[in-house]
């Protein structure tokens, strides 16, 4: 997957101070962990030789530009080898690539140039989305003996955050009884958990009971068949 910025700003400043470039749009790519993806980026005008005119940045919320790439395609110490660099000394395209993305590579890329050049692209912004794993507990047999049965949701190592929950039975939308936790992060990955508790006696009519989860816009899903235990 390849994507470049598109002009939509006005000129700034940006560090070193005799480099200008414009503002773009900060589209969001979501990209799927272990993909390979190229942003790329364009002068506007030849580097004339200059193999030191184009290094690539990254730069998370709060955070200073860390620099990735320089010379084009020279690895910064600390930069994965995941990343690599490409482009001509004397063009104006220049293209970074991600082979195998991971979470932590999720921020803005910026591309920075000097010497005869004025103006660079930004490109969008990646996102990396890892998908959820999802898992559906039965109540337990000391449970069922009870006045009541919980069926527990589990959704496990996904990013970024923002997995929505909802259950059914036997195809119907069940909004009494659930309660659903917030979001716990770890290392870039998020978690959460939801129950639903039900009465006995709606437990023992149910027979399909689904969770199902929404994540970065793709639909997920555990279901438990009680006759089939």
């Amino acid at each position: 997957k390849k994507y470049c910025g598109s002009l939509w700003g006005t000129e700034n400043v940006w560090l070193p101070t005799f480099f200008k470039i414009y503002s773009f749009n900060p589209e969001i790519k979501s990209i799927k962990q272990g993909e390979t993806v190229t942003i790329c980026c364009k002068t506007s005008q030849f580097t004339s030789n200059c193999n030191d005119c184009v290094s690539w940045y990254k730069q998370k919320a709060g955070e200073a530009p860390k620099l990735l790439i320089y010379y084009i395609n020279r690895l910064q110490s600390g930069t994965p080898s995941r990343f690599s660099g490409s482009g001509s000394r004397y063009g104006s395209d220049f293209t970074q690539t991600i082979s195998g993305v991971q979470t932590e590579d999720t921020g803005d890329y910026y591309c920075q140039s000097y010497h005869y050049i004025n103006i660079v692209q930004k490109p969008p912004s990646v996102r990396v989305t890892v998908t959820p794993s999802v898992s559906l507990l039965p109540p337990s047999s000391l449970q069922i003996s009870g006045d009541s049965a919980a069926l527990l949701c589990l959704l496990s190592s996904y990013s970024p955050q923002g997995a929505l929950v909802s259950w059914t039975l036997d195809g119907s939308e069940v909004t009494e009884g659930v309660v659903t936790s917030a979001e716990s992060e770890q290392d870039g990955r998020y978690s959460r958990s939801s129950v639903l508790t039900l009465s006995k006696a709606r437990w023992e009519e149910g027979e399909l009971y689904v969770c199902r989860v929404t994540h970065d816009g793709a639909p997920h899903e555990a279901s438990f068949h009680k006759s089939r235990c």
